[in-house]
């Protein structure tokens, strides 16, 4: 009796890690987050007067807007190379919005949508800024870029698979597409690989002290 309990259980955690599992896509990316170059000049102009004794300022905020730019979902490759550095100047929302469960963790958690242990997810956004150099791009002097390349699984769910009271909190919390009603989720629950180390076409270190 009691191997036939044990049975049961085992099939039962092997049925609910499939189901798990079954609902999480292949993704590849880059996780951006995006400062105005005068002000981060301006931080390292001013750590520069610290270190000669003169007078100087501490910034204590910068403007800034992360987002995460998919070069591959599944099977499909859905940003080409050549273009990758394009679209960390003009990314805007689509259809499609990306979340990784970093600040928003406790209120997933709480509408059911993130149910697995992401901590070493939470981690890894949460320091992955200390090992990534500034980039620039070629051509643009507004913008300097901190990156982070991925790979793992995410859960793609479309908004209207998600409870109702909550479609209109998600909404505004993640600046989705204008159509709300179409909107696909893909909250990035698993990282496999990454690198804060980036090479694509037109993106290159920046060296604050060369220029």
């Amino acid at each position: 009796m009691k191997k036939i309990i044990l049975l049961i259980a085992l099939c039962h955690i092997q049925f609910c890690f499939a189901q798990n599992t079954d609902f999480l896509i292949d993704i590849k990316g880059y996780y951006v987050t995006r400062y105005l170059k005068q002000e981060i000049v301006f931080s390292y102009e001013q750590k520069i007067k610290k270190e000669k004794g003169e007078s100087y300022g501490t910034p204590i905020d910068y403007t800034q807007h992360s987002f995460f730019i998919p070069v591959q979902i599944g099977e499909k490759i859905v940003c080409k190379e050549d273009t990758i550095a394009e679209n960390f100047l003009k990314f805007t929302q689509n259809d499609s919005v990306y979340v990784i469960p970093y600040k928003q963790y406790d209120f997933l958690k709480k509408i059911n949508i993130v149910n697995t242990d992401v901590s070493k997810e939470i981690c890894i956004m949460a320091t992955y800024w200390n090992f990534s150099p500034y980039y620039e791009i070629s051509g643009d002097n507004e913008f300097l870029f901190k990156c982070i390349y991925m790979e793992g699984y995410a859960l793609h769910k479309h908004i209207q698979e998600i409870e109702k009271k909550w479609q209109n909190y998600l909404w505004n919390m993640f600046h989705g597409s204008k159509n709300k009603e179409n909107i696909d989720f893909f909250f990035i629950l698993k990282i496999n690989d990454y690198t804060p180390y980036i090479e694509i076409p037109k993106l290159n270190k920046w060296l604050p002290y060369l220029e």
